[in-house]
């Protein structure tokens, strides 16, 4: 695990090219502490840089930029099956390899397949540069599910590229203007998907995608190597004919296959516990393939409806695990909160953030690499939104169009009306709320809705469009409105895990784990994201992933045979924080710092009329607002610490 940056100019820069990469090496510091080394051609207008988080091969034989015959490589993360990769080509090639790191191995088969070829055997996660000398031709990839991030941009005094944005802000030619699409998509979703970033003309490359750049002319163009939808089509029309029981013996053999190349480290090694299914098993596989105990890591609350610590120790406990705990008070996150934007680095709201550095700095106290269970909802519909949804949609299509209708009509009426006439009849009905005409605009727009994936999108969304939040708005295309319409053989249950896994999944719970856990320096690995483990779940038939109303039955299947249910069967919990009560309390003065009316028009980006009856619904109790607040203070925040041209 580490931070890779680099430049491709034709022209001098203000300041010297290596002072330049210095700075945007330094920049990604926390990413790679153990040492670094940097590579420039002989007019200094290609410079590569590396920023080093020692895991396989310590030693300096592991040092990047590392140099072959053709290619200079700067590699971040980890290539599983190197071992198998590297016995391939001594074998079939006579290679005579150095040392034994998995990065020598990269280069070596970037050296004797090429790209393509290269991408399509390698298992693991990662994003890196590989420059071809001999060709003037340079790769930037990443991994197929989009574990590790890879920022680019390019403008006519040349091409950037980086781990994270603040290593590209360090290039005295970065435009750092805010790319108004990218803001409305972050309102949207609390996260930028990619390739957006929430600057202009500077992107995130896409998971599964490569990109060619002609260093010489400095155009680009990107390819698809490996793709979800694709996979979930072909799952769909290749189904796994096996019954329930074989495919929780398949996946479990997958699992170990995958945890076990996951272990491999020459540093300290442990897992994240949060007491829920899929850390859980996880867990439970490392720990049958250890004669010692393994290190597991978890983070409680006080709060009894967010906390799983409890479940997480006794889990621990039966498997026999060396457990740590750590309660997060107000004040911890009172103090992490002022290094959420660097941490980030471009805006970010899943509040979850929080705990998810909290139980990482608490992993590197220990370990240097800690396996987490994130994936498993996705892969085996575990989100309770799923069924929810399909229920609602089939609703939906058989009401009668005049309900559609009338709806619309009432949202054309002052909401001062709506809120005092259906109000009151909610009043009567015991439901009083007297914000009506926004819970009415809401179900409104919802039932416009001319398709489930549609649907499914608009009840996902935190700012609706209606809200008129900003001041100016663009609707980009983007992964969640332009999926292939070839996808006729998927359930529509598999086409809302196909939404989840290209956006939700890379560009916020990937993002969220990977930001937090480099923040300080450790690596985290995710085994469910093999792309084999991913293809076999895409080919199990809905009565499997669902079976006698367990969501992720297989899942559930293979703990069972590691911990007694009693431990592990009570109601999904997510990783949250009370956030919604912090604002409240503890938050509250900072929120209202961050969102004073001057403050918001001053930035001429929002409009303050919809921002204070939010906050006021917040404050009054009767409604939770923690979500679209935590994405305005999440922006605030951010702002306040980037001087950008707005």
């Amino acid at each position: 695990m580490c931070g890779i940056t680099g430049f491709f100019q034709n022209s001098s820069i203000p300041t010297s090219p290596e002072h330049t990469l210095g700075k945007m090496s330094n920049a990604l510091l926390h990413r790679g502490p153990d040492s670094n080394g940097t590579w420039f051609s002989h007019d200094k207008n290609i410079g590569l840089a590396h920023q080093r988080l020692a895991i396989v091969d310590t030693s300096s034989l592991g040092y990047q930029p590392m140099q072959g015959r053709r290619f200079i490589l700067i590699f971040n993360g980890e290539i599983y099956n190197f071992r198998t990769l590297k016995k391939e080509i001594e074998n079939a090639h006579q290679f005579i390899f150095k040392g034994h790191s998995d990065t020598e191995v990269l280069l070596a088969a970037l050296e004797l397949w090429g790209i393509e070829k290269t991408l399509k055997k390698i298992e693991g996660m990662f994003a890196f540069c590989a420059y071809d000398q001999h060709k003037k031709i340079a790769y930037l990839a990443r991994d197929r599910m989009g574990e590790k991030p890879l920022y680019f941009s390019k403008n006519r005094k040349g091409f950037l590229f980086g781990s994270e944005l603040k290593a590209l802000r360090q290039h005295p030619n970065s435009e750092n203007k805010i790319c108004q699409k990218a803001l409305s998509l972050y309102f949207k979703h609390n996260c930028i998907p990619a390739p957006y970033s929430i600057y202009e003309n500077t992107f995130k490359l896409q998971p599964g995608h490569y990109l060619q750049l002609d260093t010489r002319t400095l155009n680009y163009e990107t390819r698809c190597y490996w793709s979800a939808s694709q996979t979930f089509e072909n799952g769909a029309r290749k189904p796994f004919h096996g019954g329930p029981l074989e495919a929780a013996d398949h996946l479990e053999q997958l699992l170990n296959e995958s945890i076990n190349d996951q272990m491999l480290a020459d540093v300290p090694l442990g897992a994240f516990l949060s007491g829920g299914i899929d850390s859980s098993v996880v867990t439970a596989i490392m720990q049958a393939n250890n004669s010692q105990p393994i290190n597991t890591y978890s983070i409680g609350f006080s709060y009894q409806e967010f906390n799983e610590a409890e479940h997480a120790k006794a889990i621990a406990k039966h498997l026999g695990t060396h457990h740590t705990e750590f309660y997060v008070s107000e004040q911890d996150t009172k103090d992490v909160i002022p290094n959420l934007s660097n941490i980030y680095c471009e805006p970010f709201a899943d509040s979850s953030q929080i705990p998810t550095y909290l139980v990482s700095k608490l992993a590197r106290e220990h370990v240097t690499v800690a396996l987490s269970g994130d994936g498993g909802d996705e892969l085996f519909a575990g989100y309770t939104r799923y069924a929810q949804t399909l229920e609602k949609w089939k609703k939906l299509k058989s009401s009668p169009p005049v309900r559609k209708m009338l709806l619309k009509l009432a949202t054309q009426l002052p909401p001062s009306l709506i809120d005092s006439v259906i109000g009151q009849l909610l009043y009567a009905a015991g439901k009083y709320n007297k914000h009506a005409s926004t819970r009415l605009n809401a179900l409104a727009w919802k039932q416009q809705s001319d398709s489930l994936q549609d649907f499914y999108c608009r009840n996902i969304e935190f700012w609706h469009p209606y809200s008129n939040l900003l001041l100016e708005t663009e609707d980009p295309n983007y992964c969640l409105n332009s999926i292939p319409q070839q996808l006729s053989a998927v359930s529509d249950l598999g086409k809302l895990q196909l939404l989840d896994m290209q956006m939700y999944l890379p560009d916020d719970i990937l993002t969220k784990v990977d930001r937090a856990a480099m923040a300080v320096s450790l690596e985290t690995r995710v085994p469910m994201l093999n792309h084999r483990i991913v293809e076999f779940a895409a080919s199990l038939p809905d009565e499997i992933k669902i079976r006698d109303s367990i969501a992720k039955w297989p899942l559930h299947e293979i703990l069972s045979r590691h911990v007694p249910r009693e431990l592990f069967e009570r109601p999904k919990q997510g990783f949250a924080i009370p956030i919604g009560e912090w604002l409240k309390g503890p938050l509250k003065e900072w929120m209202l710092d961050l969102l004073n009316e001057q403050q918001i028009k001053k930035q001429g980006l929002f409009n303050y009329k919809a921002i204070q009856p939010i906050v006021a619904m917040h404050l009054d109790g009767n409604s939770d607002y923690s979500l679209h607040l935590w994405s305005l203070l999440m922006f605030q925040s951010w702002q306040a610490e980037n001087t950008l041209k707005v």
